[in-house]
């Protein structure tokens, strides 16, 4: 048994550094077993090489990590399964990496169950201390550093001799440094003295010569006994160090009501040497001066430069202060146009993990294009292109995890519907089975008012856009779905005739083309939402900037790109 948590994250990392062999899988079947290992900096994991003469091991930055998912919930997995490539049982040893903005993924299976277990923890927590660092000024520089230290590393040693240093500092970091000082501060850092500086020896010599002499200035006005002290060994103590923040800065801290709500906090005033010793302990890269509650020079910088300490009000990116009480269209809310697609118009796939991608950036609104599927089942595609299909229950499977993991407020799916009525009715039965009571349905709220409800009354709720009914039109020729598709530019329209299965789940926003405010003031109702393009949004705005403006008071509009 371990005595505390650190502790055991301790042991946890100290296993993956070691490293243990994991099996890569792609979606074709392909296996490669290979020894997957973490690096001695804890900034990225990688595999030992094959025996192949050229062949290469990929890094995977732990920065660049956008989820870590357990299991067999993705399309490669699903798909193995369902080729039967690996056994349902093996669900238990598998997990999955999605990094570089959810374009890339690497899908994994451990020989048993506390080896995924180890991985899947260690690299959660990696994960979770960098996004908690990653506004901190001492991370991102860190990471910024290593990055120009490897790219000067041309052999791939893991050190760099004192020609690469200055080649690197010179033309790539910019930093002037005349030689008697580079010779000397070299001499210092390098302390196996081969003329060689490995990674964190380079990190130290860098900050040396990037020391903020204005704050070494600024900490010689409250230091005792500042005499004895030299940049190099200056330090402030818990009592210096509160002063300087108290009676200074007027400073207060957050203090969060949990890890997991980032947006449930209040202010503190400083006040204790407790609370200035938690100070230390998150700012002083130094352990040994953290344990004598001391802050350095290096800890002064960091604790400045961080998002806590910032003149901007950091309360204001961190908690919604504006009104959510507001009907939802007096709102602007992110949208997301085509978002099936994961690489071009005209090529590549549509891909589930699009839509993760667009929800944790913060989009709150997505479009699902949806055409009957040769096997019975709904899919998502971009109709005449070579871009490959998806199917609609996969996307909505794997984008539920994801909702409302960056904001509470409601989420809506704009459905593009193409399908035929077996198909629509499966639609609904997957929105209603894998939503499950977050989805509004018509049978689950009450009758719609006059006005829509607020994303406050919203929250944690995934709402529905689409064609609910059939509404008198000055074309009585075309049918609501071919009138919305000429708007849109969609080639090949066609009737599509709505099932009243999936209508039910069309509620709050109702798609209708755009009217002019005269008809739309008449015949529209809150519920409903028009849609516009780009350049149609330009003319109305010029032809008709009131009845545009008259419009949005009542209904939500929607935008989309030409």
């Amino acid at each position: 048994m371990f005595s505390n948590r650190s502790e055991y994250l301790t042991r946890i990392l100290t296993e993956l550094k070691v490293g243990s062999m994991l099996t890569k899988r792609k979606r074709n079947g392909e296996k490669y077993s290979r020894r997957f290992f973490l690096d001695e900096h804890e900034s990225f994991i990688s595999y030992h090489q094959s025996e192949k003469v050229f062949a290469q091991s990929h890094r995977y930055y732990i920065h660049e990590i956008d989820e870590i998912r357990a299991g067999f919930h993705t399309r490669t997995f699903d798909r193995l399964v369902r080729r039967e490539f690996v056994e349902p049982t093996d669900e238990q040893v598998a997990f999955s990496i999605f990094y570089n903005n959810y374009r890339d993924e690497l899908h994994l299976m451990a020989t048993n169950e506390r080896t995924k277990n180890i991985w899947i923890q260690g690299l959660q927590y990696l994960i979770d201390l960098h996004a908690k660092k990653r506004q901190q000024h001492v991370l991102s520089e860190t990471n910024w550093i290593l990055s120009y230290f490897r790219l000067a590393d041309k052999d791939k040693s893991g050190t760099l001799t004192k020609r690469e240093c200055r080649r690197l500092l010179t033309d790539s970091l910019n930093a002037k440094v005349p030689e008697d000082v580079f010779e000397k501060l070299f001499q210092e850092t390098d302390i196996s003295g081969e003329g060689l500086l490995n990674p964190d020896e380079f990190i130290n010599f860098f900050r040396v010569l990037t020391r903020r002499i204005d704050l070494y200035e600024v900490m010689q006005k409250y230091v005792k006994n500042v005499d004895q002290q030299t940049i190099d060994t200056i330090c402030m103590n818990i009592n210096e160090l509160l002063y300087f923040l108290r009676t200074v800065q007027n400073q207060t801290i957050i203090k969060y009501q949990s890890k997991q709500n980032k947006n449930s906090f209040s202010l503190l005033p400083i006040a204790t040497h407790e609370q200035v010793q938690e100070l230390i302990n998150e700012y002083e890269p130094n352990i040994e001066l953290q344990e004598k509650g001391l802050l350095s020079l290096n800890g002064f910088r960091n604790l400045l430069l961080s998002d806590d300490f910032s003149l901007m009000r950091p309360w204001c990116s961190r908690r919604t202060y504006q009104d959510m009480t507001r009907p939802l269209n007096d709102y602007y809310i992110n949208t997301s146009h085509n978002t099936y697609l994961f690489n071009t118009q005209v090529s590549g796939e549509s891909n589930p993990e699009a839509y993760n991608r667009a929800l944790r950036a913060g989009c709150r609104a997505v479009e699902i294009d949806c055409y009957d599927g040769d096997d019975g089942q709904p899919i998502v595609k971009h109709r005449y292109t070579f871009v490959k299909s998806c199917r609609f229950e996969s996307i909505i499977r794997f984008i539920e995890p994801n909702l409302f993991k960056t904001s509470p407020y409601p989420v809506i799916l704009d459905l593009e519907n193409h399908c035929s009525i077996g198909q629509q009715i499966q639609m609904a039965q997957i929105l209603k089975q894998i939503l499950e009571d977050r989805l509004i349905i018509e049978s689950s709220t009450a009758k719609v008012s006059c006005v829509l409800p607020s994303p406050e009354d919203l929250k944690y709720k995934v709402i529905v856009r689409g064609i609910k009914i059939p509404i008198s039109t000055t074309s009585p020729k075309l049918s609501q779905q071919q009138e919305i598709d000429q708007n849109n530019s969609v080639l090949n329209r066609h009737n599509t005739i709505v099932d009243h299965y999936l209508a039910d789940v069309y509620v709050y926003l109702q798609n209708v083309p755009y009217r002019k405010y005269e008809y739309a003031n008449k015949h529209y109702y809150c519920y409903h939402s028009p849609s516009l393009s780009e350049r149609e949004l330009k003319q109305v705005s010029r032809s008709d900037p009131i009845g545009l403006i008259k419009q949005t008071q009542k209904c939500l509009l929607r935008m989309y790109p030409d």
